[in-house]
């Protein structure tokens, strides 16, 4: 994933990454589908720009950051398997499948510090300051336009049956 240039690039100039990720457990149904479980988690990679190293923070651990030396071992890191907290489905229960989705976006300099203070347990901006909202929403537009849009990624899995 972290040889789309332009991906590498805006990282490379000191924009954060992140990776949201996505995952559902459903169970097959004749006419409807239904949701059985649901967890979505995030992390978080940026370059430090005076080591040149990269810093990748998880959203269920945002106080411990793993550093690696360059861009080849923060994407093994990247690679490796992380656990949903899903259990699976019940045995003898039916079909069911599941459904990710991951979301790269290139964040601003802005959202990385609105970031680092949610991730602190601090107060966000207000909700109700229409004016923050609608400057954000163009700023993000703006990085849209640029060419820094994100990337999204959809897989389902075949139907099975737990055993």
């Amino acid at each position: 994933m972290l040889s789309d240039s332009a991906l590498v690039r805006p990282l490379g100039s000191g924009l954060p990454l992140r990776f949201n990720f996505q995952l559902e457990l459903w169970h097959d149904r004749f006419l409807f589908d239904g949701l059985v479980d649901r967890s979505s988690w995030s992390l978080y990679l940026y370059q430090e720009p005076l080591s040149g190293h990269y810093s990748l923070t998880r959203s269920w651990e945002p106080e411990r950051d793993e550093w690696f030396p360059n861009l080849g071992a923060a994407a093994r890191a990247l690679e490796r398997w992380y656990l949903a907290p899903i259990p699976g489905p019940d045995r003898r229960s039916g079909r069911y499948y599941y459904e990710a989705r991951l979301e790269v976006e290139i964040l601003s300099l802005g959202d990385l510090d609105e970031l680092e203070h949610w991730l602190r347990g601090e107060v966000g901006e207000d909700e109700s300051d229409v004016g923050g909202a609608v400057a954000r929403g163009f700023k993000r537009l703006f990085i849209r336009l640029i060419g820094l849009s994100a990337r999204k990624y959809e897989a389902r899995t075949e139907l099975f049956q737990p055993r």
